[in-house]
């Protein structure tokens, strides 16, 4: 795709990107060449300590509980900026309680760090179990433009959005947990009669309960385990690729996860431009954030298309992260110099679309569990019935 004729010289200019590069044409192919050669690479032993790291931060249940912390923080720490509070009065205030918190004890470290000369950027980069590099690339390119107290209350707002959301997904999740109590219990109570019913009507009614009872907890809490793993197991190098192209092409799931990225995308896209980053560096963060390692995968070339002369938009368009909309948008945002303000508006609406899918998806998997429980216990208690139906026939007969 060839780039774009500059804008005319009465309008805003585009993104700041670095100046041209200008290989040869075997060399344009080099980034794709790479890419295809690094997916292939099989993963060094000194990596996999990492990998599982990121992993594991980047489970479901761990990004939420690590979550509330980390959003407390950055509020408090873009009051205190706005205050005029120096950082390291700062972290001092912010750090209590760090014998107690892993995260507070991290924060003392930053503030140590901070207190001693170093920037807050290079100081947070030494704890990445907690400061990911997105905010860790924004927070630099704040420090050096003098704009970190717009930047924090940048990060404090995905960060609030980022919290709304998994809220909405926890509370859809209530009703299916009801179910699976009913089924504890309800599928116990069926079986103790069954069971009963089978050895004559002898045994400890309350034992036999108990030790099915137990059964179902164990069958519940099996399955569980095994929903917990599968994000780790899934985020395999050998594996995350084919379970992103599979889950993509699902209809309802595949429908989230795209307005998901094309959310995280454009709020990051935003966020970074409008902290001064570079374009390449706020495109490469930008594709990070979405969580996709097939987008991952193509960061290399799509900053290699963006700084060899190719428009923001052309380099967005080819990568597919958003829709006809959207790029539209973002063409306008790019010609008038309006960009953060319209890709927030673009995050906020691929967000709303992203709920109301998980919302049509947790009802598919509501009605799926109920019709399965449904059917499950009434076939229990056909067979109850027929158990007592024979027992019946047979006294008759004697």
């Amino acid at each position: 795709m060839t780039a774009r004729e500059n804008p005319p010289k009465n309008k805003p200019p585009l993104p700041r990107t670095e100046p041209p590069a200008s290989p040869a044409r075997s060399q344009a192919s080099a980034p794709a060449r790479e890419a295809v050669r690094s997916a292939r690479r099989p993963i060094p032993h000194s990596e996999e300590k990492s990998w599982l790291a990121s992993a594991w931060a980047r489970h479901p249940l761990v990004a939420m509980v690590r979550h509330r912390p980390r959003l407390t923080f950055f509020q408090g720490l873009h009051s205190m900026i706005r205050a005029g509070v120096a950082l390291p009065i700062a972290f001092s205030e912010l750090s209590r309680g760090a014998a107690k918190d892993p995260f507070r004890r991290a924060v003392a470290q930053v503030g140590e760090a901070v207190a001693a000369g170093s920037g807050l950027a290079e100081a947070m980069r030494q704890q990445p179990r907690w400061f990911e590099p997105q905010v860790v690339e924004l927070l630099n390119a704040a420090e050096a433009t003098g704009t970190l107290e717009s930047a924090l209350a940048r990060i404090t707002a995905q960060l609030e959005e980022a919290q709304r959301m998994r809220w909405r997904a926890v509370s859809l999740c209530a009703y299916p947990a009801y179910l699976l109590v009913a089924f504890i219990f309800g599928g116990a109570l069926l079986d103790t009669a069954s069971s009963l019913m089978a050895a004559g009507g002898k045994g400890d009614i309350l034992q036999v309960f108990v030790t099915h009872f137990v059964q179902k907890v164990l069958t519940v809490s099996s399955f569980g385990l095994a929903l917990f793993v599968a994000p780790l197991v899934l985020a395999l190098p050998a594996l995350e690729p084919h379970w992103e192209g599979l889950r993509m092409r699902l209809p309802v799931l595949g429908r989230f996860h795209r307005e998901q990225q094309a959310s995280r995308f454009s709020l990051v896209l935003g966020v970074a431009l409008g902290a001064g980053l570079e374009a390449g560096r706020s495109l490469q963060l930008a594709l990070e954030a979405t969580g996709s390692s097939l987008l991952r995968g193509r960061v290399k070339l799509a900053v290699h298309r963006l700084r060899s002369g190719a428009s923001l938009t052309d380099v967005v368009e080819w990568l597919g992260v958003l829709d006809g909309e959207s790029l539209q948008q973002l063409a306008t945002g790019e010609r008038t110099g309006d960009l953060e303000p319209i890709l927030a508006q673009v995050s906020r609406r691929h967000s709303e679309a992203a709920m109301r899918w998980l919302r049509t998806l947790m009802f598919v998997v509501i009605t799926l569990l109920s019709v399965f429980l449904f059917a499950t216990n009434i076939g229990k208690v056909v067979g109850l019935q027929g158990g007592y139906q024979r027992q019946l026939n047979s006294l008759i007969e004697q």
